[in-house]
């Protein structure tokens, strides 16, 4: 399996929900409404707000194209061809009349009650390299969720519901050659409003996902462990690759035919007793296998070994192999 690794918080979901399921899944929670708000309402402000937010709006091209044409205005019919919103709500007159209820002020609605756009006393913030390290400084890696139930994002909105405001979430997830799909790899980033939001979100003693506690750390710290853990691997791969270009030439025998009671012990006793100059320098073999593998430590000594070794002498020394299954690897 192929694991996607990307800094997504600046690179959020696609707001056309009939995008591709190759990003990952992203929403916003929900902001602080008034009291007299319903549950149906406070999730279609949170999707709208999630549609006009820095997060999204910064990289969403269908919507950057549509909010071009016409002043920021966007035809409410444009933003309900949007699968998440339409399944909240077909009628217009209920995504707007929610809208209205939001204390956020982030969202205007037009004259005629038809469009909505982003407030432009709330203009998008530029997006550079101060601005992304800005995000990444109030954002923080969650990993503990259960990918093997189906997680879904509705139930983590849900379970975040109650944390101080939260203006993004991403399912991280990977992707899986055998069935050809991003599956949810149990992780998610959240972006909370302010770095205080963040903090004290770290600051919790414990969380627990049905049962299952948390891991909890920035993400800035997230990547810095991965950093390390991938420069540990490839100096690993760096090591091996200069073991193999200096491993002795000519020293590798691959034998085949033992029996039960083969043991590494037995295999080195018998090759001193055929040869006592014959240094071996590794067995690869484990009991019970019918063959393995003896690399020696100087150059053609593998080649030397099979030049002494004859039928006759293997049955002498005991070995308990057959010598016709033998085979002489040089490298």
């Amino acid at each position: 399996m192929t694991e996607v690794e990307a800094k997504p918080v600046a690179t959020e979901e696609p707001t056309k929900e009939e995008a591709p399921e190759t990003t990952e899944q992203t929403e916003e929670p929900a902001q602080e409404t008034t009291e007299n708000v319903s549950k149906l309402e406070g999730s279609i402000i949170r999707q709208l707000e999630y549609y006009f937010g820095d997060a999204n709006l910064a990289r969403d091209k269908f919507l950057q194209e549509q909010i071009s044409k016409d002043e920021g205005w966007v035809p409410v019919d444009v933003l309900l061809t949007f699968k998440r919103l339409k399944s909240l709500s077909e009628d217009k007159k209920v995504i707007v009349d929610a809208i209205e209820k939001s204390d956020e002020g982030l969202i205007e609605i037009s004259e005629d009650r038809e469009k909505l756009r982003r407030h432009p006393e709330r203009p998008l913030p530029e997006q550079n390299e101060e601005t992304r390290k800005e995000i990444y400084g109030r954002t923080v890696y969650v990993k503990g969720f259960a990918p093997e139930e189906g997680t879904q994002m509705s139930e983590l909105l849900e379970f975040f519901e109650p944390f101080n405001k939260i203006t993004n979430i991403v399912m991280r997830k990977y992707h899986d050659k055998a069935t050809k799909k991003y599956l949810f790899k149990g992780s998610v980033f959240l972006t909370f409003a302010t770095k205080e939001d963040c903090a004290e979100f770290l600051k919790k003693e414990k969380l627990e996902y049905k049962g299952k506690d948390l891991i909890r750390k920035m993400q800035d710290d997230y990547f810095e462990e991965k950093k390390a853990e991938r420069k540990k691997k490839d100096k690993k791969k760096e090591e091996d690759r200069f073991n193999i270009d200096h491993l002795p030439k000519g020293a590798c025998v691959h034998l085949a035919g033992f029996n039960k009671e083969t043991s590494r012990e037995t295999i080195k006793e018998t090759i001193l007793k055929l040869d006592e100059s014959l240094e071996v320098a590794f067995i690869d073999y484990q009991k019970t296998d019918s063959e393995g593998t003896v690399r020696f430590a100087a150059d053609d000594a593998g080649k030397k070994f099979m030049e002494k070794l004859t039928d006759s002498k293997v049955g002498r020394l005991g070995l308990p192999f057959r010598a016709g299954g033998r085979f002489l690897f040089s490298f």
